[in-house]
């Protein structure tokens, strides 16, 4: 098997973990010609660049990208905690993060059931991947049953719209979205903020715990046996999630020049931080290329670091686990995931692919 040239396409790749393995050994943080940005994959490098102040989430030059400038998807965007920084980040980022903690972990796992139970009748598995996560914080945000199917529809239009190289129908249908999203959020009573962040409640769960779920789900299949305990499935996820990493890379702009672990990065350059990578380096987790479902201290890189440190670890991690739970208990698991066929063609996030 041929390896990856280079860590985009080694997100798809059936067998990543040798070329991120050589990436740390030999080249920690360096300037990939080929991508036209800097590859960072060691725990230290990863780390000093997501608590890097001058270090920031969207080009300095283009906070929203030109496709969405102008759209109502575009004015989402701006409002989005997780892609500003500086003054309007500091201002929100801490309501976003209470909002999280206003649920319990018996709450998460009830929703995940809920939309489990009434998803996996009438959608496909890899469809289901997707739909489980945003259904179920539907339900965490307490959206009518009613209006529920096309929320999520929206949630899901939006997320595909906003992504870099989208079509202009799906940009198109990303501005209706938001329009419809939004005023959703405005005859709730919520300032404009608010309500874009309602939105990524809901946008955020679609790749990221939609890959956790298909990660985990293959393990399972590929012998990765747990009791029935949700409680010990909570554990196999939380494993899962820093062994296989459903989201394996993110970006950061520098704002300015910098000297990163010694390397002059110039203002305007990229940085790929390579979680996947960070994740099984012996500097954050002992034996890190081990699977192991009982481990108690692991570490992990997926959510993030610094300020912009992910408050949904928790909800997402419950949300795969009572998901799975709900799946294995109808005895359904092994006929509804069937065998996997490879990774839907994504730039950083892997997500697999099952044929029934």
């Amino acid at each position: 098997m041929q390896p990856p040239r280079n860590a985009i396409e080694a997100v798809t790749h059936p067998d990543p973990w040798s070329f991120y393995r050589s990436l740390r050994q030999e080249r920690p943080l360096f300037f990939d010609t080929s991508l036209g940005l800097w590859v960072a994959s060691s725990h230290a490098a990863v780390s000093a660049a997501l608590c890097h102040s001058a270090l920031r989430v969207r080009p300095l030059a283009e906070p929203v990208p030109k496709a969405l400038q102008g759209t109502t998807a575009g004015e989402v965007f701006a409002l989005l905690v997780r892609m500003t920084d500086g003054e309007f980040h500091a201002a929100h980022k801490p309501a976003v993060a209470q909002a999280a903690r206003r649920w319990t972990l018996a709450d998460v796992a009830r929703a995940a059931e809920d939309a489990a139970a009434d998803l996996q009748p009438r959608l496909e598995v890899n469809d289901f991947l997707g739909a489980l996560p945003v259904q179920a914080m539907a339900r965490l945000l307490d959206i009518p049953g009613a209006q529920r199917d096309e929320t999520c529809r929206w949630a899901l239009q939006f997320t595909q719209g906003i992504v870099p190289g989208a079509a202009a129908q799906a940009v198109a249908q990303a501005d209706s979205a938001a329009a419809a999203l939004m005023a959703q959020g405005r005859a709730l009573g919520l300032q404009p903020a608010q309500a874009a962040n309602r939105i990524a409640f809901m946008q955020q769960a679609i790749d990221a715990t939609g890959g956790l779920l298909g990660l985990a789900a293959l393990q399972l299949g590929q012998g990765g046996a747990t009791n029935a305990s949700q409680e010990a499935m909570r554990g196999f996820v939380r494993e899962v999630e820093r062994w296989a990493a459903p989201i394996q890379n993110t970006r950061r702009f520098a704002a300015e020049s910098l000297t990163l672990l010694g390397q002059p990065v110039e203002a305007g350059q990229a940085i790929l931080l390579v979680l996947a990578s960070a994740n099984r380096d012996e500097a954050l987790n002992p034996q890190p290329e081990r699977f192991d479902a009982h481990r108690t201290q692991g570490r992990s890189m997926g959510f993030g670091a610094g300020p912009h440190l992910c408050p949904g670890a928790a909800i997402a991690i419950e949300m795969v686990a009572a998901s799975l739970c709900h799946i294995r208990a109808n005895g359904q698991f092994d006929h509804y995931f069937g065998r996997s066929t490879g990774f839907r063609p994504l730039p950083n996030a892997r997500i697999p692919v099952f044929s029934q």
